[in-house]
């Protein structure tokens, strides 16, 4: 017969199960996964509105399950990012093109025909050489990614691109205004001839854009928290990235670069588990749940949270990172890998917990190199013992407009989810921290010049 002291654990074991198989379902993974990584939410690029967008959503379904806020008064921990604000329509522009001796000149008009979108060193310029490109010019696209240029710079898109209708008015724009940078204007197919962007031609433009206003945006990282019971003051945080690279260069005429697997995958798993561990009840030790922007930018959310965290850091046992969760490679459906699994005890806490639930942990080439790559970082510079899990690989689709959701083995991430799960009650309940091991404490410690 049981004793009342080993009563309590089993029922309270036998609530926190039926929670999770109530809430982690293949079809609420599969909803989420695709509500996250639909067109609609344009790429989920850092600082853009669908993002703000995504961020409420989460924000709703914290609320919603009956989570706490873990900033005081928000379910955000925000901070700035340097950007510029200016009105993407107004630009004006007259293009001359010219062959041998013939010169012909095409004004383009603002908002209709030409619309600006990068800021530069100067707001206007007078018959200046300029480039005519197509966008999915391979040199046009290194500028891009180089974030200056010495010329102006025409690039024809169709009205369709999603670029385009992000420059039909106001718009900002994150980072810093380059020196002797000129500035990108988009300009619709159609108004130029055919082959403009010819070798043949030079090009020179007369141009005017309003004037850019340095102006900081406020970026959001979404925060929940169950309380826990006995050990409420430590916590356990369980963490994803909700952004991902916006729109780009369009590959087979999709220009969305939609990030299901990374990293809507990692998001959904945070708020499946959060939505099940709340419907289980608190654990003895506080679980947060911390969805981060501007990973994609460098890790720029996890750092600001971990720089100005709303409790104090030392009081974190664990972060469990969650990257890339739907696309297992052939052959390790229903497997998962851990970066840096030889730093700490993080890995052997982890395979343990997730064999209940039928899913073996397994190596992974670049698990080692992947440890520094994603959010948990930021918190393993800081000292706390911190590891991304990952259930699938870096496939053709990385950064990709292909990394769809209709591409996601939503049986296998459900599988890994659900044994996370089991992981995370581990975390908040066990006696024992994860520690690093000697080869952890050496990669985490602070490297001089």
């Amino acid at each position: 017969m049981l004793t009342l002291r080993r009563l309590v654990p089993a029922l309270l074991c036998a609530g926190v199960l039926a929670a999770q198989a109530d809430t982690i379902t293949v079809a609420r993974v599969r909803e989420a996964v695709e509500w996250l990584a639909a067109d609609e939410r344009g790429g989920r690029d850092t600082g853009s509105p669908e993002l703000v967008v995504a961020g409420e959503w989460l924000a709703e379904r914290f609320a919603k399950a009956g989570l706490a806020k873990a900033v005081e008064g928000s379910w955000y921990h925000e901070f700035p990012m340097n950007g510029w604000s200016f009105d993407a329509a107004a630009a004006t522009a007259t293009l001359t093109r010219r062959i041998g001796d013939k010169a012909v000149e095409f004004a383009l008009a603002p908002g209709k025909d030409v619309r600006q979108w990068t800021v530069a060193d100067a707001d206007a310029g007078s018959d200046e050489a300029c480039t005519v490109a197509l966008f999915d010019d391979e040199v046009l696209q290194r500028l891009l990614l180089a974030g200056s240029a010495r010329r102006p710079i025409f690039c024809e898109v169709e009205e369709t691109h999603p670029f385009w209708r992000l420059a039909a008015g106001p718009r900002q724009m994150l980072g810093q205004r380059r020196q002797a940078s000129r500035p990108l204007f988009l300009v619709r197919k159609g108004v130029l001839p055919e082959g403009a962007a010819s070798e043949n031609a030079q090009w020179s433009a007369t141009w005017k854009t309003a004037a850019a206003t340095q102006s900081p945006m406020a970026q959001r990282n979404v925060v929940a928290v169950l309380p826990g019971t006995s050990k409420k003051d430590e916590y356990v945080v369980v963490s994803a990235h909700y952004d991902h690279v916006g729109t780009g260069r369009a590959v087979d005429g999709d220009a969305i670069y939609n990030g299901a697997d990374d990293d809507a995958t990692g998001t959904t798993a945070v708020l499946l588990l959060a939505e099940a561990l709340a419907k289980a009840g608190p654990l003895p030790r506080s679980v947060v749940f911390v969805c981060f922007t501007a990973e994609e930018r460098g890790l720029l959310g996890s750092k600001a949270f971990c720089e100005q965290p709303p409790f104090p850091l030392a009081k974190v046992v664990a972060n469990v990172n969650l990257e890339m969760l739907g696309r297992p490679e052939q052959g390790k459906e229903g497997k998962a890998w851990v970066t840096g699994a030889d730093l700490s005890d993080f890995a052997a806490l982890a395979a343990a917990a997730l064999h209940k639930g039928g899913v073996e942990l397994v190596e992974f080439p670049m698990a080692s190199r992947l440890f520094a790559a994603s959010d948990n970082w930021s918190f393993a510079k800081a000292g706390v013992v911190a590891h991304s899990i990952s259930a699938g690989s870096l496939h053709a689709d990385y950064h990709q407009p292909g990394d769809e959701a209709d591409k996601i083995d939503f049986a296998h991430m459900t599988k890994v989810v659900g044994a996370i799960y089991a992981f995370v009650v581990d975390l908040a309940s066990r006696e024992q921290a994860p520690q690093w091991n000697d080869a952890g404490k050496k990669r985490i410690a602070p490297r001089g010049r």
